[in-house]
């Protein structure tokens, strides 16, 4: 038996620059761990089993895409059973989905005794989606290209954290194909010593979500949730293509105060740390 904490990441800030002609768009975005979690339990079996309550057909689902790259790269089957207590929010940007993905390589990898290397398993996870490298990498990393080009930066702890998600499902090849791509760049750098220093206010001057125009036009609900953040004292932006939005604060006691006053309109509220050391590799 393989456990597994497959972790949800928030982006700190997501800069779409623009469209490719392959269909993707390259971007720029500050990404980073949380210990926000779903726990999986792989086990050997005569067939393959995912446990849970998804509710679309099991070839769209990436923890079965990881097992197929794997048996097909091994050239040998690894049928198993995974367990899924499911804490991440589905299509809520926050890579829940990949993140399984993610730990599907890693748990078959011990399960069945493979030894294939990380660097490897990295590679064949690539072709499933933009999010898997960072999600089968971790740490607090800046990303390039269509998101699989880290630079991973000195570690950073935040230990206030507060994400909600108001229970809408977005999709992400909905948002980019109406989103306006800007003249105006996100300036990284002020963002990364702002987090460093937990400056709040600089935060929310210099965070950025091209995203969030889209969303927040459809979803007004979403921007009104990042509005009573920061009036609570947090610096906040939606992470990803929506719908969670995440707040930093300074202290347990802002947090506490948010989280109560969140909890009541929506149960998707999770006080949480982020940090490079979240992620079952």
């Amino acid at each position: 038996m393989i456990n597994k904490k497959a972790a949800a990441k928030i982006n700190l800030s997501l800069d779409v620059l623009k469209k490719r002609d392959d269909g993707y768009h390259d971007i720029k975005t500050l990404m980073i761990m949380t210990s926000l979690c779903d726990e999986l339990k792989f086990t050997k079996s005569d067939e393959v089993n995912i446990n849970s309550d998804f509710d679309f057909p099991i070839e769209d689902n990436l923890i079965y895409k990881a097992y197929l790259k794997l048996r097909d790269y091994k050239n040998m089957d690894i049928p198993f059973k995974v367990d899924i207590v499911k804490n991440i929010p589905v299509a809520a940007g926050l890579a829940g989905g990949t993140s399984n993905g993610a730990m599907t390589f890693y748990a078959l990898n011990e399960l069945y005794n493979l030894n294939i290397d990380r660097k490897t398993l990295i590679e064949l996870a690539r072709p499933l989606g933009a999010d898997f490298t960072y999600m089968m990498t971790g740490g607090f990393a800046l990303a390039s290209g269509i998101g699989d080009e880290l630079k991973i930066l000195d570690d950073l702890n935040l230990d206030h954290v507060l994400i909600v998600n108001p229970n809408i499902k977005i999709s992400t090849p909905k948002v980019y194909s109406k989103l306006e791509i800007k003249k105006e760049r996100i300036d990284f750098e002020r963002v990364i010593r702002a987090l460093y220093s937990l400056d709040v206010d600089s935060l929310n001057r210099y965070m950025g979500n091209n995203m969030e125009e889209v969303v927040f036009k459809k979803y007004p609900e979403v921007k009104k949730i990042k509005e009573d953040m920061i009036n609570m004292k947090a610096a906040s932006l939606m992470s990803g293509s929506g719908s969670t939005v995440f707040g930093i604060f300074e202290s347990k006691r802002d947090l506490d105060r948010a989280y109560f006053y969140f909890k009541e309109k929506y149960d998707l509220c999770y006080k949480v740390k982020a940090g490079g050391s979240y992620g079952g590799f």
